[in-house]
């Protein structure tokens, strides 16, 4: 089978977050808070989702469009097994989530000015309850899409113990469905927290 992992790539016009801090800073600059809107976006997805590995070089970001596109997302619901301990402290799955979202901020040249710094906190945070928000409005569409998911990585890769994946999935369901009724302004605080737990300990 020959590897396409980086077709998705050469198809989608732009520079990853990473290129773009070094190669034309002023492109993140001049976008800073369409960027940190949609960073907001991701980071909901991500979060509800199980999407992990959100690193600068798996975000693109489009300057004629404006568009950021997140890629690899083959971690796919990879989610927590009690989403209701999510918001205690020192809880590994928010520590994870942020501090591969949030530390994206960096990459934006402005976000070390502290006049902009808060613009870009509070683009962040909009992105995030908007996402969020729309999340719920689909939530029924959006658990089918769990659903249809699973059946075809069941269809691809047969497990040995059919049984213990559809109890797997049937967690996974549930758990979605936690996430998305959760309180979006009290996770994305406790996004932050985590964010801070993750740098203290200097992991």
């Amino acid at each position: 089978m020959i590897d396409r992992s980086y077709v998705v790539m050469d198809r989608i016009c732009g520079n990853t977050l990473n290129e773009l801090s070094y190669s034309n800073p002023k492109t993140l600059d001049d976008n800073y808070v369409t960027i940190a809107y949609q960073l907001g976006m991701h980071l909901a997805f991500s979060y509800v989702f199980g999407s992990k590995d959100g690193y600068q070089t798996n975000y693109i970001f489009d300057p004629t469009t404006r568009l950021l596109t997140r890629i690899d997302k083959e971690s796919f619901l990879d989610l927590p097994q009690n989403p209701e301990n999510n918001f205690e402290d020192e809880n590994v799955y928010t520590q994870e989530i942020a501090a591969c979202e949030l530390s994206n901020l960096r990459y934006i040249p402005r976000f070390k000015n502290p006049k902009c710094h808060r613009n870009i906190i509070l683009a962040i945070r909009q992105g995030f309850l908007d996402k969020y928000g729309d999340i719920k409005l689909k939530k029924r569409d959006l658990l089918q899409m769990v659903m249809d998911t699973r059946m075809t990585w069941l269809r691809m890769d047969p497990p040995d113990d059919i049984e213990a994946y559809a109890a797997d999935t049937l967690r996974i369901f549930h758990n979605i469905e936690k996430l998305i009724s959760q309180d979006p302004e009290r996770v994305f605080e406790r996004l932050k927290k985590a964010k801070k737990e993750f740098d203290k300990s200097g992991i």
